[in-house]
Parts: structure tokens; C-alpha cells; sequence
């Protein structure tokens, strides 16, 4: 054991070595090409907004652009906004845009063997390094975790809850309301309202009206009231296992709802927030609302004013 530990050393040492001569290389190479544009190769919609340079990672907003995900990134820990609509914006609305990143790929593999072809080794060579940067380009898996604010991780959870949840409670209503006990119910309500029609055509007055029994089922199931006295254990024993499997299934349903309304609630606030600056700015820029702005401002004060006259002429009054 003693003599592998250095060969060991020297294992991780080679390693390290060659991955900073590897590192090394690639910054050298990437210096060398730097004065040749590909962008004058290329698409125009395959360059960053924001660097208008080629992107490696791009990443696609709620309004449709596209931008490198360092560019973006960037910009948006500045200002939360898109860069080009100027509407909020936040890191958790990005997403990768693989198609895009597969049409970059093209035309730089498409690029690299035209330049060979014509014996441009420089833009063969710079459209193969770019190549290599797009095919390792990968967001890093802290950003991947910390794009979807915690909040929002809540509110997934409870949805994934109370659909679970419902399922589970829209299988027992389906359950409770088509039962043996809820059908014979039923039927034995029907015979009865039935043989209480035939008796009054008779006129046999004799006969009288009896408690419809799906009523008096529907309330002990689902009302908490204390069963007769007069009941053995085997119904009273039913009837609170009857209870607790509805209570199971509907009550986390209720809870689940409660606290993702609760936490949108919190996360449309902390949206307001977040974006209140930006719309101030806005807003102040805008000659409708200025124009808003006014008329109401001018309406509060004129009615402040007269409220406070005629409250006035009431005490007035009243004094005299």
C-alpha cells in the first residue's frame, strides 16, 4: 500500500498537467482565431442580441428571443429585463433553445468543410473551435437549480400533491355514491314512496310515511353526528371507518389547495416586487397613464374638498 500511494501522485499530477496544457492550448488557439468573424459566415439570427457574437448556449425568452446564456445572464443581473422588449424578466423564463443550438451546429460543420474545400484553413479552423465550444456548451447544474426560485418548487410540490390528492378523493366519491349502501338506499326509498302512492289512491290511511333512508345514510356519512345509541359495534365500527376513509382522501385535497393558493398568493406578490422598479419607470414614461394619473388626482381632491364643505354646513346646522 505504501509504495502505490506515489505512484498515485504522480497519476494525479500527469492529470492535472495535461489538463492545463490542454486548457492552455485551448485559450491559445482561441487567441489565435479570435480576428476572424464568423458572424460574417454566418446567419444573422445565430448571433447574441447582446454580444453579437455566435452563441455556444443560446437561451430562449417568454417573448420569443434568443440570447447566449453568459450574455443573458449578465444582463440580467443588472436589470431584469428583456433586452430587446424591455418587459420583466427573470433567469427561472430561460429556457435552452436546442433548436437553435442544432441549426448552429449545422452551419458551423457546413462552414468548416466549405473553408476546407476552398483552402481557408484559418475559418476551417475557427468554425471547428467554435464547434467544439457550442457541442460542450452546457448550463451548470447550480444555475440549473437555482433558475426555479424556491417558491415556485412549493407550488410544484402542492400541485403535485393535489392532483394526487383528488385523484384519490374523486375515487371515493365515485365509490361512496355508487356503493351497495347508497344503491339499496335508493331503491328501498323508491319502493316506499311507491307502496305510500298505491296506499293513498286505496285510501288506506292506515299507512305511514317512513324516513327516507338515503337521506338519513348521506347525513351520518358525511356529518359529524353521534351515532344512535341503540347501535352495536359493528355499526358504529363501519361508520367512523366509512368517515375516515372520506376524511383521508378529501381533507389532504383541502389542504394541499389551501397552501398552493397561499404560496401564489406570496409568489404574485413577490413578482410584483421584483418588477414594480422597472414599471414605475414605465409607467412614467407613458402619456396615457400620465394623462390617468392626472384626471384621477384631480377628481380625489376636488371631492376631498367638497365632502370636507359639506360636512361643514352640517355642523353648521346642527349648532343652530
Amino acid at each position: 500500500m505504501a509504495e502505490s500511494d506515489p505512484e498515485n501522485s504522480a497519476n494525479e499530477n500527469s492529470q492535472s498537467d495535461w489538463e492545463d496544457t490542454v486548457t492552455e492550448e485551448s485559450e491559445s488557439l482561441d487567441s489565435a482565431l479570435a480576428h476572424i468573424e464568423l458572424e460574417d459566415h454566418l446567419s444573422p439570427h445565430l448571433a447574441c442580441p447582446i454580444s453579437h457574437l455566435i452563441m455556444e448556449l443560446p437561451m430562449v425568452t417568454p417573448s420569443g428571443h434568443s440570447y447566449d446564456f453568459t450574455s443573458i445572464t449578465e444582463w440580467l443581473a443588472r436589470r431584469p429585463v428583456d433586452p430587446l422588449t424591455l418587459a420583466p424578466l427573470s433567469p427561472s423564463e430561460l429556457y435552452p433553445n436546442r433548436v437553435l443550438q442544432d441549426e448552429i451546429l449545422e452551419q458551423l460543420e457546413c462552414l468548416a468543410t466549405k473553408a476546407e474545400d476552398e483552402g481557408d484553413l484559418e475559418l476551417s479552423a475557427a468554425a471547428r473551435n467554435k464547434l467544439t465550444h457550442v457541442r460542450a456548451a452546457s448550463m451548470p447544474q447550480e444555475t440549473e437549480a437555482l433558475n426555479i426560485p424556491r417558491l415556485q418548487r412549493m407550488i410544484d410540490r402542492c400541485a403535485v400533491g393535489a392532483a394526487w390528492c383528488s385523484l384519490l378523493a374523486w375515487e371515493q366519491l365515485l365509490v361512496f355514491t355508487t356503493s351497495f349502501g347508497a344503491i339499496l338506499c335508493l331503491l328501498l326509498d323508491a319502493r316506499n314512496s311507491l307502496r305510500l302512492k298505491l296506499a293513498m289512491l286505496v285510501g288506506r290511511s292506515a299507512w305511514s310515511p317512513k324516513q327516507p333512508l338515503l337521506a338519513a345514510f348521506l347525513k351520518y356519512a358525511l356529518l359529524p353526528n353521534a351515532p344512535p345509541c341503540h347501535w352495536a359495534w359493528p355499526g358504529r365500527v363501519a361508520l367512523a371507518a366509512l368517515r375516515g376513509m372520506l376524511v383521508l382522501s378529501v381533507a389532504p385535497m383541502c389542504v394541499t389547495f389551501a397552501l398552493g393558493g397561499a404560496l401564489s398568493v406570496a409568489h404574485f406578490s413577490a413578482k410584483c416586487n421584483e418588477v414594480r422598479a422597472v414599471e414605475f419607470e414605465r409607467a412614467g414614461q407613458n402619456g396615457w397613464f400620465l394623462r390617468l394619473l392626472q384626471v384621477c388626482s384631480g377628481v380625489t381632491g376636488l371631492s376631498s374638498f367638497v365632502l370636507f364643505l359639506r360636512l361643514c354646513l352640517d355642523q353648521r346646522d346642527s349648532c343652530k
